[in-house]
């Protein structure tokens, strides 16, 4: 794996913290879905597992204050989810089903949001473009900072074989940057770990002005496709 790419990955910590939230929502969907009637339906299956699995996540962060991050409720369309921020990085982390005989994630426009900036920000860090698109097209910008270059990551999981990847998009959403099966990661005690880092409130640089919270991503103004 690329050093550069590597600053951008989850922690250890934050991992672990995930996939303990991940595990305990689909235990609990299994649990529930056996006492449920049969309908010819199911519309509930898909909704109640993502519920869940985005309610013990965010507990699991809730139980960990020391990590800094958050949980930031969105809603595209009609669709509400969720999104985790690391904001001493400026790192977002999406959660999404994907099962684990697919690739990758059909295209849709707020994943995308959160794709948007990858290149840029990895770009920033020192890597070449070559390095991160390969032969494919990519739009070139303006440099503008990391700090207002979020990196996306987005940890998918399939409820029903229990395997999770923990992956970042191509801007296109037509590759992934990289991606890496997760599920039998170390895991890691939080309630007994003693944080390296204990960053005061004043200590950190957030990258989104408080009026205008409600804009996670920033949006990248690009020029031609070279």
């Amino acid at each position: 794996m690329n050093p550069i790419i590597e600053k951008c990955m989850l922690t250890n910590e934050q991992k672990s913290i995930i996939l303990k939230g991940i595990n305990q929502g689909i235990t609990e969907y299994q649990e529930l879905n056996d006492l449920l009637p049969e309908t010819i339906t199911k519309k509930y299956s898909p909704f109640l597992l993502s519920d869940l699995v985005n309610t013990h996540v965010a507990k699991e962060i809730e139980n960990n204050p020391h990590t800094l991050m958050k949980v930031i409720k969105r809603k595209a369309g009609f669709h509400p989810y969720i999104v985790i921020q690391d904001p001493v990085r400026n790192i977002f982390i999406l959660l999404s089903k994907l099962y684990e005989n697919q690739y990758i994630l059909t295209p849709s426009g707020y994943r995308g949001d959160f794709a948007s900036s990858n290149g840029e920000r990895l770009h920033e860090m020192g890597m070449s473009l070559e390095e991160i698109y390969g032969e494919s097209p990519y739009q070139f910008s303006l440099p503008i900072g990391i700090e207002n270059q979020p990196f996306g990551i987005i940890i998918c999981y399939d409820g029903r074989s229990g395997k999770v990847y923990d992956g970042a998009l191509r801007p296109d959403q037509e590759d992934w940057i990289y991606k890496e099966d997760i599920t039998d990661s170390i895991s890691i005690n939080t309630e007994t770990l003693i944080p390296l880092n204990n960053y005061q409130s004043s200590d950190i640089q957030l990258s989104l002005k408080p009026s205008v919270e409600d804009d996670i991503v920033v949006k990248l103004k690009s020029k031609t496709t070279s």
